[in-house]
């Protein structure tokens, strides 16, 4: 049997156990050895060797310790093992039924979201950086929103951040606008990093899309400063080679977007 069934497979399995338990002639010895021995191995192949399913199993009995000399003490105990392997496995069934539904819930989450094609640019001064990533974005068939080229209507920076962020992806570019050493060490060599509007930003994002919605660019500098706080954040290096556009490309099409590597060719 093989181990890596899919989920309606091993449901499949179960359910079919649970017929022959049901079917199980009263005290046949063979047939229940039978079933025990593949009731065994299903639990083996679907939850691993040391699964405390397989320990329950062992302890179920089936036959007293004891010598009844009753005929309906020998049926009780008899019923009892049947009863507790059909409450085993349909606690395992309904384990597995459960993890259908779960799935079933998250694939028809994911498919009920909107994908826009906008996707905002976080930038800080370099300018260069930002019209490149805004070109490749073109290129994909996408829209890029970027923040200073948007109308103000009056509106504060906050709101007018806030309503240009309804977008489904994001790119947070960090270049090496500022300088920077710990307080107090005068020693330490300053050391390049990102404007901290940006890095805000990119938090600002990381909790309104997830970060398997975020893309994090850096410009290769030495030295450069990333944000130590981010775990799961994966920084990609902004290089001249522009391998990074794949790498945008590769996040987008995660993220069920419709684009093509040709259109960077």
């Amino acid at each position: 049997m093989e181990k890596n069934m899919d989920t309606k497979e091993k449901l499949d399995l179960i359910e079919s156990l649970i017929e022959e338990i049901q079917k199980m002639p009263y005290r046949n010895s063979s047939i229940l050895d039978k079933v025990n021995r593949r009731a065994e191995m299903i639990i083996r192949n679907i939850y691993g060797e040391k699964s405390k399913y397989l320990k329950d199993l062992q302890t179920i009995d089936f036959y007293p310790n004891w010598a009844p000399s009753d005929e309906s003490d020998k049926r009780k105990y008899w019923q009892s093992g049947v009863d507790e392997m059909m409450n085993l496995f349909n606690i395992l069934k309904e384990e597995l039924n459960l993890f259908i539904s779960s799935k079933k819930t998250k694939i028809e989450n994911e498919q009920s979201q909107t994908i826009t094609n906008r996707v905002f640019i976080v930038h800080g001064k370099d300018n260069e950086m930002k019209l490149a990533v805004a070109r490749t974005l073109d290129k994909l068939g996408l829209t890029a929103v970027i923040l200073h080229e948007q109308p103000n209507q009056g509106r504060t920076i906050i709101e007018k951040f806030t309503d240009y962020s309804d977008v489904s992806f994001a790119v947070v570019l960090f270049s090496p606008d500022d300088e920077a050493r710990p307080r107090g060490d005068d020693s330490a060599q300053l050391r390049p990093r990102a404007r901290q509007n940006v890095v805000l930003e990119l938090g600002y994002f990381l909790g309104k899309l997830s970060r398997q919605r975020v893309l994090a660019l850096f410009k290769q500098t030495k030295d450069f400063e990333t944000p130590s706080d981010y775990s799961g954040v994966i920084f990609v290096p902004f290089d001249d080679a522009g391998r990074w556009q794949f790498d945008l490309l590769k996040e987008l099409k995660a993220c069920n977007y419709n684009v093509d590597a040709n259109n960077l060719l």
